[in-house]
């Protein structure tokens, strides 16, 4: 197949879009028009350039083998090699294209689009540009080579046409004469004519080689343009997805933001809270400490107290003894005062039978008065009528009156004794029921006394109780003063403690805040996002193969 045939048929060819790529490069007639005669090139140009066209159908195979020999010597430049879906040999026949088209196109915009489809078929490779550029200064070193060998043929084909022309002219002594080996005064000098000659073949074959270099450098020119156009894609691409990210970034993260802005606010706030509180847990404590501190001393002081208690409480049962004793002797005498009392209330109620007794012989001594009064005024009625007269009428009055007198006496003295005697029942009628209210009392008091002593008795067992008791109190309160004291310690600790973490919290809310201020900062950077979004993007020469 002729290498021109297959130049641009690569397998990559169908992820490229030439128009598209032309069109955002701008590589259109005038565009090239522009750049040729920027440098330079023109018809002459391209004249020279058919002229080259043997030169570089006859060492193409050369060229490309020296070419690819260069790239082979570096592992970078074989990796790309390796990534096209083309074998060495039809990259070799594409490279061999590629130089006889440098001779052989009409240069148009046609021509250059090409050009720029294979620059961009190198950045699909992901060939470094500085790569794709350094194979320039390759082919200028393998092209001059063949060009200079010309050049200094084409030199040497003037000489010999000036040569032949000399010697036509003035034979063999002319082309001496002209080469300076004459014998007159201007032998040693070259004919003009020569040396026009050969500078005339070396500036036509430099022209050759500028030509070369413009039509190279157009090349270049556009190559690079398809890499500067695909980064500008790729950074455009870029901006697009940091753009579309930002925004899906700012939506998905700003809520969770706020809410962690106020999460972290709040936890700030209680961060202060707790630290708050462990301030005032810290105060308590050591306040707890210090009560402690004064518990254990008043318990210490209560063990004390405690065993004055325990003897108090052998003393207790010691007198509760001497009580039960004392109550027992108590009980005996209100026994004996109550068979006292008993007596007494017997005697009272004979007492009462005499009065009685007294009452019925008044009562007679009362009808004895009664009737000698009767019996004084009879006798005087009698010595009235008769007469007082005689002495024994007279002395029946003075007996009637004797007896009257005695009578009247009587009867007072009865009455006295009846006052006295119903005083006496009276007073023997109270005195029965104070006795009996007094025998209720000593009842009363008996049960009390029994009671007390039952009373005691239990005192005596709960004393013995108390005494065993206290002592249990006593062994306990020292143990619940040393577990106070122990307490007190442990209180103290955790007193640090609670500094240690109040001064934890207070830079858990510091660290919060400063959290909190970086939610703001992160908020507002998410908002300007401008961080790629990470997206591989996949080689195209892995998509070719």
């Amino acid at each position: 197949m002729n290498p021109e045939q297959s130049f641009g048929q690569g397998g990559l060819n169908g992820f490229l879009d030439v128009d598209d790529l032309v069109d955002r490069i701008g590589l259109d007639d005038d565009d090239i028009a522009w750049r040729k005669a920027y440098i330079g090139f023109d018809a002459e140009d391209e004249r020279r350039l058919s002229d080259l066209e043997s030169l570089l159908r006859e060492n193409q195979h050369q060229i490309a083998d020296d070419f690819y020999d260069n790239v082979f010597q570096y592992s970078e430049t074989r990796a790309i090699v390796d990534r096209s879906p083309k074998g060495v040999d039809a990259l070799k026949e594409t490279q061999r294209a590629y130089l006889v088209s440098l001779a052989t196109g009409d240069y148009d915009q046609q021509f250059f689009a090409n050009r720029a489809r294979i620059g961009k078929l190198h950045e699909l490779l992901d060939m470094p540009l500085k790569q794709y550029v350094g194979q320039y200064g390759v082919y200028y070193e393998l092209l001059l080579e063949r060009l200079d060998e010309r050049v200094q043929q084409q030199v040497v084909d003037a000489i010999e046409a000036w040569a032949e022309e000399q010697q036509d002219d003035g034979g063999l002594g002319g082309l001496v004469s002209a080469l300076g080996f004459s014998g007159d005064d201007e032998a040693g000098t070259l004919d003009e004519s020569f040396e026009e000659t050969v500078r005339a073949a070396v500036d036509d074959g430099m022209m050759d080689v500028l030509a070369l270099l413009r039509l190279i450098n157009l090349d270049m020119q556009i190559a690079t343009e398809t890499y500067v156009d695909s980064y500008a894609q790729r950074l455009e691409e870029s901006i697009e997805r940091r753009k579309r990210l930002a925004r899906e970034v700012e939506a998905d993260v700003q809520q969770p933001i706020e809410e962690l802005h106020e999460a972290s606010e709040a936890v700030a706030t209680r961060a202060e809270t707790i630290s708050s509180h462990t301030a005032t847990q810290a105060t308590k404590t050591n306040r707890a400490a210090t009560e402690l501190g004064e518990l254990s001393a008043a318990v210490e002081e209560v063990a004390s107290v405690t065993d004055e208690v325990r003897q108090e409480s052998e003393r207790t049962e010691r007198l509760t003894a001497e009580g039960v004793e004392a109550a027992d002797g108590a009980l005996s005498e209100l026994e004996a005062i109550e068979d006292a009392t008993t007596a007494v209330s017997q005697s009272v109620a004979d007492l009462e039978e005499r009065t009685r007794e007294i009452d019925a012989v008044v009562d007679r001594l009362d009808a004895l008065a009664e009737r000698t009064t009767v019996l004084a005024k009879n006798a005087k009625i009698e010595a009235a009528r008769t007469g007082g007269q005689g002495t024994s009428s007279q002395t029946m009055g003075v007996i009637a009156d004797e007896v009257e007198s005695f009578a009247e006496r009587t009867k007072r003295d009865l009455a006295a004794i009846e006052t006295a005697v119903e005083g006496v029942r009276e007073d023997a009628i109270e005195t029965v029921e104070t006795t009996e209210e007094t025998v209720d009392r000593i009842d009363d008091g008996t049960d009390r006394v029994r009671e007390t002593m039952a009373s005691l008795e239990e005192i005596h067992e709960s004393a013995e109780t108390t005494a065993v008791r206290m002592e249990d109190v006593a062994a306990a309160t020292d143990q619940q003063a040393r577990n106070v004291e122990t307490t007190a310690t442990t209180v103290e600790e955790i007193a640090g403690t609670a500094d240690r973490v109040a001064s934890a919290a207070e830079s858990a809310a510091a660290a919060s805040q400063e959290q909190t201020a970086s939610l703001r900062n992160v908020g507002e950077t998410v908002s300007r996002l401008t961080d790629d979004d990470g997206q591989d993007r996949e080689p195209v020469y892995e998509r070719a193969e």
